[in-house]
């Protein structure tokens, strides 16, 4: 108990650091890369394309009641939210946000499915199904986790900068989202919803390479992990086919033997 409130003590009384020093200073530089990408992995999902849109992406898969399908997946976002509260300390944070954006692709793919294949009866089902799981699977991993890992990448002295500049980044992508959706329906027509799913590959990858998992670490182990990455990277061998210069031997002073003691060069005064 000491311990931890010795711990506390000295993270209150770290020094703030401004957005600016996020990102020219090494020890932050990639914990902030990694708060933006999971951010960004949040909007650019198309979660908010499909609770924007869902009553008419019902109604172009041919579902004859799309008010109650849109109410539905309010629920399934609620249900599923209470959901990850449960998991998140048993799965860990990492493996959630990958589950969530794999099951997030997969669902966008079924979506697009189903507006390529909405002349057939069956398919509306197959669509309401698709939406379903595609909010299902956003409330288990890049809804919630995104917020936790940014707070646990950064001390109090970061962590208020850090989590403006994530905000930000979530805001803005959001924006994005909701004014552009609209117009890359029309021009992408039923493929609207590949966009999404390339976006939600490239983020599952960076999630796997370069994502801490953060579950039961204290942030000086994230930290230290962070520091050992680029202490690796700084210390690498030289690229193949790189010369290494040889190191200068250290000058030793030889006797000057047979030489008159005013021909031997004198030593700089140290008072000049």
């Amino acid at each position: 108990m000491q311990e931890m409130k010795e711990e506390s003590l000295k993270m209150a009384m770290e020094k703030k650091a401004s957005i600016p020093e996020l990102f020219y200073t090494a020890a932050y530089r990639e914990p902030i890369i990694i708060a933006i990408m999971l951010q960004l992995s949040q909007q650019l999902s198309g979660i908010n394309a499909v609770f924007y849109y869902s009553t008419g992406i019902f109604e172009s898969a041919g579902v004859t009641q799309p008010i109650y399908a849109t109410i539905g997946a309010g629920v399934v976002n609620v249900v599923f939210t209470v959901v990850s509260l449960f998991l998140v300390e048993r799965a860990g944070r990492r493996t959630l946000h990958m589950i969530g954006l794999g099951g997030m692709a997969v669902s966008a793919l079924l979506m697009t499915l189903t507006l390529l294949f909405k002349h057939i009866n069956s398919v509306k089902y197959l669509s309401i199904v698709a939406v379903f799981a595609f909010v299902a699977m956003f409330e288990m991993g890049p809804g919630p986790i995104p917020w936790f890992i940014v707070a646990e990448l950064f001390s109090q002295g970061p962590r208020p900068a850090a989590m403006a500049v994530s905000g930000f980044s979530n805001w803005t992508a959001n924006f994005l989202v909701g004014l552009s959706f609209p117009k890359l329906k029309e021009w992408c027509g039923p493929y609207v919803f590949i966009i999404f799913t390339i976006f939600l590959i490239g983020f599952l990858i960076f999630t796997y390479f370069f994502v801490p998992e953060t579950k039961g670490r204290t942030f000086e182990e994230i930290a230290r992990g962070f520091a050992g990455s680029a202490s690796t990277s700084a210390t690498a061998p030289p690229p193949e086919g790189a010369v290494a210069l040889p190191v200068s031997p250290n000058k030793e002073k030889v006797p000057l033997v047979g030489v008159k003691e005013e021909d031997k060069p004198t030593e700089p005064s140290s008072n000049a």
